[in-house]
């Protein structure tokens, strides 16, 4: 025999209790019984949760919500398919506040460690979306903080908001678009850019728009102009390969010491080739060594090695530190002032 609980009847001191002891899933779930319970709810997370939330349209015609817990680890909510409706599944009907508050039915269906609303239409999935989206954000007090996507249309969502970081592709997606496809009048503005995807040698740069980090993956061919590119827009510029040579790194340096890349606080480059007489030609005189450890932290919240090495003093006194691995072959260049970094004598 099954017994009800009355759960809206109970005191603002027992529900909170009650939601304290669940997964942000099961709030999520309890919250769409209906557009009551959803605002009783909503009215008792009086705080935003600590947890970033995050977006992922990378799969075609599904969009996947969630947030990004401890140590990194991503856990789905909820997500909006749009696929045939199989009669061996087992669905319930929820409720969502659509447009001028009228009350919106749903099916959703358990998807493993989620809940799923299926749609069979594109106009009714993309409703789905918007709700799901609006839904997940107000009930939640925070607004998404990281996208993953293959696709600029995304980024053009209706956020609240900037984002914190943007994902753009990986490595079983072999299309892609420039960057103006990213900064579009109605797409939403974000602080980190990482291409993930192969990118042909005659892909394009140019940024209009500023970024605290933008990294990219899979640029096989990048040279020093598509560094300058970059750096003219980005505090931080992460080239995770290059056919960069010493000629070209002198290239970097030089701009630099004639302020044509001011807003370029950081670099890290692997390079194909290191020779450092020919990277410091012509500037030596401006060169002096740094032995104790200094690591400048990212936008990302990664270390990087930014001694023992050189430090390159500009004609204002801005001083940069440089490190190369050869390990690796990754050189690191970071300007010293105005940055975080973390010393060890």
């Amino acid at each position: 025999m099954t017994t009800q609980f009355p759960l809206l009847k109970v005191t603002d001191v027992v529900f909170d209790e009650i939601l304290s002891q669940l997964e942000l899933n099961e709030i999520l779930h309890l919250s769409l019984c209906s557009p009551k319970t959803r605002k009783i709810v909503r009215c008792h997370m009086k705080k935003s949760i600590r947890y970033p939330l995050y977006l992922d349209t990378k799969e075609d015609d599904v969009m996947k919500f969630g947030f990004i817990g401890e140590k990194g680890k991503h856990f789905i909510m909820m997500s909006v398919q749009k696929s045939e409706i199989s009669n061996e599944r087992q669905f319930e009907i929820v409720s969502m506040e659509g447009d001028e508050e009228e009350e919106e039915k749903f099916k959703i269906s358990k998807y493993e460690d989620h809940y799923a609303l299926i749609s069979t239409y594109e106009d009714e999935w993309m409703d789905g979306c918007i709700l799901v989206f609006y839904h997940i954000t107000d009930l939640f007090r925070n607004n998404i903080d990281t996208l993953y996507c293959n696709k600029p249309y995304t980024i053009q969502f209706g956020y609240k908001a900037p984002l914190r970081m943007t994902y753009v592709g990986g490595e079983d997606c072999n299309d892609y678009w420039n960057l103006v496809s990213y900064e579009r009048e109605h797409s939403v503005k974000t602080g980190g850019l990482q291409l993930r995807t192969r990118l042909s040698k005659g892909y394009d740069f140019t940024l209009t728009r500023e970024y605290e980090y933008v990294r990219v993956e899979r640029a096989q061919f990048a040279r020093s102009a598509h560094v300058l590119k970059l750096a003219e827009k980005s505090r931080e510029v992460i080239f995770d390969r290059s056919e960069l040579l010493p000629q070209g790194l002198n290239i970097i340096f030089n701009n630099w010491l004639e302020h044509r890349i001011d807003y370029l606080k950081f670099l890290s480059i692997r390079m194909i080739l290191y020779r450092e007489f020919v990277a410091f030609e012509g500037i030596e005189h401006r060169l002096t060594n740094k032995t104790d450890q200094i690591k400048f932290k990212s936008y990302t919240g990664e270390l990087y090695r930014l001694s023992p090495g050189k430090c390159l003093r500009r004609d204002d006194g801005v001083i940069a530190s440089i490190h190369y691995d050869p390990t690796t072959q990754i050189l690191n260049f970071g300007v010293l002032t105005d940055m975080v970094v973390c010393s060890k004598g």
